[in-house]
């Protein structure tokens, strides 16, 4: 009866074990096959068939000439719009519709080609013309955290500068900032902000009980506005 209780005890033991580490499991013993499915779903895409009007444009250039924000979009006809809405059931229990986020920088805009906008694609960090960031895109969501001044923006701003040219990040490791996803690049920051942990306490709490993160939970965060929104 004892042996059969301490069975049960490792068994259990072994068990959380796996549940609590199961994303640095699967990239430690299976993290070139992921790299080469997620390359792989990231080529496969469709006609689209419902994207943002002249007008959507011109509201969301008129808004990023005055203010900087987090800009969460989707692409309903490419495949890994569905891989990461998958992933947010996985992770929130909920199926998610956004499936990239990035950052704007741009300081005084006399034209479209003056717009400053920094992602994380397959290609690395880079900066991005806004006809490139748009083109194609069936939703936007201008997102503002919600007690960032001018000057903690600033800070953010040039962080992520240091962070343009780095490789992406196909495994999703948050804990490795030497290659990144869309979501690290924009967290990493807001990160540099001294007051991170404070003004962004929930978007933490919900990436520790999460265990990753995506770009929806930018979306659906208290820590963050909707200051404009549109769907097609």
């Amino acid at each position: 009866m004892f042996s059969f209780i301490l069975k049960k005890i490792a068994s259990m033991a072994i068990s959380k074990y796996i549940k609590d580490n199961f994303q640095t499991i699967l990239r430690k013993y299976f993290g070139a096959q992921i790299d080469w499915i997620v390359a792989q779903i990231a080529k496969v895409s469709w006609k689209q068939t419902s994207e943002l009007t002249a007008e959507d444009k011109a509201i969301i250039m008129e808004m990023l000439k005055k203010d900087y924000y987090i800009i969460a979009t989707r692409r309903r006809n490419h495949l890994s719009t569905w891989a990461i809405a998958i992933s947010d059931y996985f992770l929130t229990r909920k199926v998610g519709f956004y499936s990239h986020v990035l950052m704007n920088l741009e300081d005084e805009v006399k034209s479209v080609d003056d717009f400053r906008l920094v992602e994380a694609t397959g290609a690395g960090s880079h900066y991005t013309a806004f006809d490139d960031v748009f083109a194609g895109v069936d939703a936007v969501c201008l997102l503002s955290p919600k007690d960032m001044t001018i000057e903690e923006w600033t800070v953010a701003m040039d962080k992520v500068k240091t962070l343009v040219g780095r490789p992406y990040d196909r495994l999703y490791d948050l804990a490795d900032e030497n290659a990144l996803s869309c979501v690290e690049l924009v967290r990493a920051a807001l990160k540099a902000n001294p007051d991170y942990l404070k003004e962004f306490f929930n978007f933490e709490v919900e990436i520790v009980n999460r265990k990753n993160l995506t770009p929806q939970m930018f979306v659906d965060c208290k820590d963050f506005t909707k200051a404009f929104e549109v769907k097609r």
